[in-house]
């Protein structure tokens, strides 16, 4: 069988350079912006007189070696999360731009007009949202969960433990891990689906009334 004709032709090496850039844009975004506020809060917390500041704070010292509510630590902080939300914005980015092909082929098949083209822009795909704050969800579950087991204080996790009154099946352990990643992972997936509908309803809604 031969090629459809009218079907819409995509420049794959246009859409390859975007995702790539925009992949480093986000990373970069969400990089700073989790460096920043590790930092910020750190000398908040640091500066807010109390007898024993950063008390809850201190707990990211389990997950984050080095880090403490100090002049120092807010520096070790500031790496940390500069690093981490840069890892976690170039994979949730990586994963939601799966849906960029379905948007460019949207646009390409309708009538290119500028309503079309606002419209297709705007649209949240819910499944791929989904799939990229549910995967990381899963995963920064299973990384800390199971890094508390390695360190040995998976017995001492009070507040890791809460977790269980909301996920089933959820313990401070490997197995628990993977359990309660999967329940997190269908919550925030399943979130961002009925978000995505609401959102594109409410689009639809905006498109449909400007042309009235």
């Amino acid at each position: 069988m031969g090629e459809d004709a009218s079907a819409p032709v995509i420049n794959e090496a246009l859409l390859h350079a975007t995702v790539k850039w925009n992949t480093l844009l986000f990373a970069g975004i969400c990089g700073f912006s989790g460096a920043m506020t590790l930092l910020c809060m750190t000398y908040i917390s640091l500066y807010r007189g109390l007898p024993h500041p950063g008390h809850y704070l201190n707990l990211l010292g389990v997950f984050l070696p080095g880090y403490k509510v100090s002049a120092g630590g807010a520096w070790i902080g500031f790496l940390w999360g500069g690093l981490i939300g840069a890892f976690s914005g170039a994979v949730m980015y990586r994963v939601y731009a799966l849906s960029i092909r379905q948007q460019v082929a949207d646009y390409l098949a309708g009538e290119k007009s500028t309503d079309d083209l606002e419209y297709v822009t705007m649209k949240l795909y819910g499944h791929s949202l989904g799939l990229a704050m549910g995967a990381m969800a899963a995963l920064g579950l299973l990384i800390t969960t199971n890094w508390l087991v390695v360190r040995g204080g998976a017995d001492n996790s009070i507040h890791a433990e809460l977790l269980s009154h909301y996920l089933p099946g959820y313990s401070v352990s490997a197995s628990g891990s993977i359990l309660g990643a999967m329940g997190i992972f269908m919550a925030t997936y399943l979130f961002c689906v009925v978000l995505g509908a609401i959102y594109n309803g409410v689009v639809a809604l905006r498109k449909t009334g400007t042309k009235s």
